[in-house]
């Protein structure tokens, strides 16, 4: 197969303007989710994080960055992240959106290397993280 982007999202667990900080659930395991391809199921340990510093995006406009990783987590579960945002206009917009639930959702853009089509569902078993973005509408309202 060859290497497609595909982005994917779940909603914010914490917005911090004080701080700086935007924190979430970034990919949820095993939990299908609608994507830029349609039904995707990331499994667990599917996703490579070349650099823990990647870029926070606003809607995965690459000339619209918001602010970079500065804390990345993986469980059970999904993978988890913090992200300081910059003090910058578009940030300070981003936070409060954010706060407020205008912008609630985190998406990753990640490079798929290997999938396996399953009936609807594309389940992911090899891919590389490229950003990840503050979207308006995530694809999973279950992640908390």
């Amino acid at each position: 197969m060859d290497p497609k982007l595909l982005t994917f999202s779940g909603t914010i667990e914490a917005s911090d303007t004080t701080r700086r900080v935007i924190a979430g659930k970034i990919v949820p395991f095993n939990e299908p989710g609608f994507t830029s391809v349609g039904k995707v199921v990331f499994e667990r340990g599917s996703i490579a994080i070349p650099n823990e510093r990647f870029k926070l995006l606003l809607e995965h406009d690459p000339k619209s960055p918001l602010g970079r990783a500065i804390n990345v987590q993986e469980t059970e579960s999904g993978i988890y992240a913090q992200f300081k945002v910059s003090e910058t206009p578009r940030g300070n917009d981003a936070l409060i959106e954010a706060s407020e639930s205008l912008r609630d959702g985190l998406s990753v853009g990640v490079l798929v290397h290997k999938s396996v089509d399953r009936g609807d569902t594309l389940f992911l078993q090899s891919a590389e993280l490229q950003e990840v973005s503050l979207v308006h509408t995530p694809a999973l309202v279950s992640v908390s």
